[in-house]
C-alpha cells in the first residue's frame, strides 16, 4: 500500500486548510511539505528549523515515500519565513479541529495558564518577549488550545478570547487570580462550564470578605462555621505538606455576590510546610461556581497546577523553549503551536511507557513508530 501523509495523518489533514500566505509565483513547495516537515521533524526530536530540515535531509527518501517533499525539502530560511507570515489565529483554528479528534469528549478540569517564552524577544528592536495562555485538558493530559498576548498582563484580554473557541459544557476551568474576572465566570457559565479561580487583592473586597470569612471559621469547628473541611499531608523528599480546606456554600451573606455568574462557594487553601527544620505557611483562596466537596475542590486546585509539571516542564526541557531564538512576525507563536501539537502526539501514545524525550527519538529511529505518533493506521 502507497501512503499519502498529507491524507493518512489525522493531524496533517487538519492543517490542510490552512490558509497559504505565500505569493503563488512563491510556492515551489506545496504548503503541506513545509508544515509536514516542521512537525515530523520537531516530532523526531529537531528543535529548531535548522536541525529540523538537516534531520528532514537525511531522511528525504522516507519523506517522498509517504508522498511528501518530491522537489526536495525546503530550506530552513523558506520554512521560518513561511511560519513568520502564517496567521496565528488560522493557524491555532487548524490546532483545535485536530484535538477534537483526539479524544470522545472532553470532561473535567481544563487548566488555563500563561507562560512566557523567554528569548523570543529582541531587545534592540523593542519588542517583548511572546506571553503564550494555554488551555490543558488537565485529567486528558492534552493540550486544547493556546493564545499569544503581549505580556502577562494582557491574559485578562486573551483569556476570553481562548475559552470562546473551546466546548465548555461539562467542564471546570481553572484560573490564577488573573483570571478572576467578573465578566470571565459570565463567559464559562454562558457556555454550560463551571469555574474555580484564584482569588487575590485584585479583587479588593471579595478579597477581604474571603480573608475575613475563613479566619474566624478557623477559629471555631467548621460545622459551626457551615464549611466543608479536610485535611492532608503528604511527605515527599524529607519535606512534609500540611493541607487545610475550608470550603462554603452559604454566601447570603456576601456582599456583591450576584455580580459573580453562578458563584455557589468561597474556598480557603492553608498549606504549611515543614523543610530542614523550617516551617512556611501560604493561604490561598478561591471562588467557585461549584457545590461539591472541599476534597473535590482540593482535587481540582492540585489538578489546575499539573500544567506545570505535565506542559511547561516538558516545553521547557524536552523541547528547549525558553532557548528558543526565533523571534521575527509570527514564527515564535507559530513555533509554540507545533511544539504543542508534537507533544500530543507523543501523549496520546500509549504503547510505550517511556519518556516525552525517549519516544520523540524513538520515532526518528523507527518509521514505523513514527507514522504510529502520526496516528497513521
Amino acid at each position: 500500500m502507497t501512503l499519502n501523509l498529507a491524507a493518512d495523518a489525522p493531524l496533517l489533514q487538519a492543517f490542510a486548510t490552512l490558509p497559504d500566505p505565500r505569493k503563488s509565483r512563491n510556492q515551489i513547495y506545496p504548503l503541506i511539505d513545509i508544515v509536514g516537515v516542521a512537525i515530523i521533524g520537531i516530532l523526531c526530536s529537531a528543535n529548531d528549523w535548522i536541525h529540523v530540515v538537516k534531520w528532514a535531509n537525511a531522511y528525504v527518501d522516507w519523506f517522498q515515500s509517504v508522498g511528501l517533499c518530491l522537489n526536495g525539502v525546503p530550506s530552513h530560511d523558506t520554512i521560518g519565513r513561511f511560519f513568520r507570515l502564517v496567521n496565528p489565529k488560522a493557524f491555532e483554528a487548524c490546532f483545535v479541529q485536530w484535538t477534537q479528534t483526539l479524544v470522545n469528549a472532553i470532561q473535567g478540569v481544563i487548566a488555563v495558564d500563561g507562560k512566557t517564552i523567554c528569548n523570543s524577544g529582541d531587545t534592540f528592536h523593542g519588542q517583548k518577549a511572546s506571553h503564550i495562555v494555554t488551555a490543558f485538558a488537565a485529567e486528558n493530559d492534552i493540550i486544547l488550545g493556546q493564545l499569544k498576548t503581549a505580556e502577562k498582563s494582557n491574559e485578562i484580554t486573551a483569556i476570553p478570547e481562548l475559552l470562546s473557541i473551546l466546548s465548555l459544557k461539562g467542564c471546570i476551568v481553572t484560573i490564577d487570580a488573573m483570571g478572576c474576572q467578573t465578566a470571565i465566570t459570565r463567559q464559562i457559565r454562558n457556555q454550560n462550564g463551571n469555574y474555580v479561580i484564584g482569588l487575590k487583592g485584585n479583587q479588593g473586597n471579595l478579597h477581604a470578605e474571603a480573608i475575613n470569612f475563613f479566619e474566624q471559621a478557623m477559629k471555631v469547628d467548621p460545622k459551626e462555621a457551615e464549611c466543608e473541611y479536610i485535611k492532608t499531608t503528604e511527605k515527599d523528599h524529607g519535606r512534609i505538606e500540611e493541607r487545610e480546606i475550608w470550603m462554603t456554600c452559604n454566601l447570603d451573606w456576601l456582599p456583591g455576590k450576584e455580580e459573580w455568574s453562578g458563584l455557589q462557594s468561597l474556598i480557603c487553601v492553608k498549606s504549611t510546610r515543614h523543610q530542614k527544620g523550617k516551617t512556611s505557611v501560604e493561604m490561598r483562596y478561591f471562588i467557585s461556581s461549584l457545590r461539591t466537596t472541599a476534597q473535590r475542590v482540593g482535587e481540582i486546585i492540585r489538578l489546575h497546577w499539573s500544567i506545570e509539571n505535565k506542559l511547561h516542564w516538558h516545553l521547557d526541557v524536552t523541547f528547549n523553549e525558553d532557548k528558543s531564538k526565533i523571534r521575527a512576525g509570527n514564527g515564535a507563536e507559530n513555533f509554540s503551536l507545533l511544539k504543542r501539537c508534537v507533544l500530543n502526539l507523543v501523549k496520546a501514545d500509549t504503547t510505550e511507557k517511556d519518556s516525552i524525550s525517549l519516544k520523540r527519538r524513538m520515532a526518528g529511529w523507527n518509521p514505523a513508530y513514527r507514522l504510529h505518533l502520526l496516528g497513521v493506521k
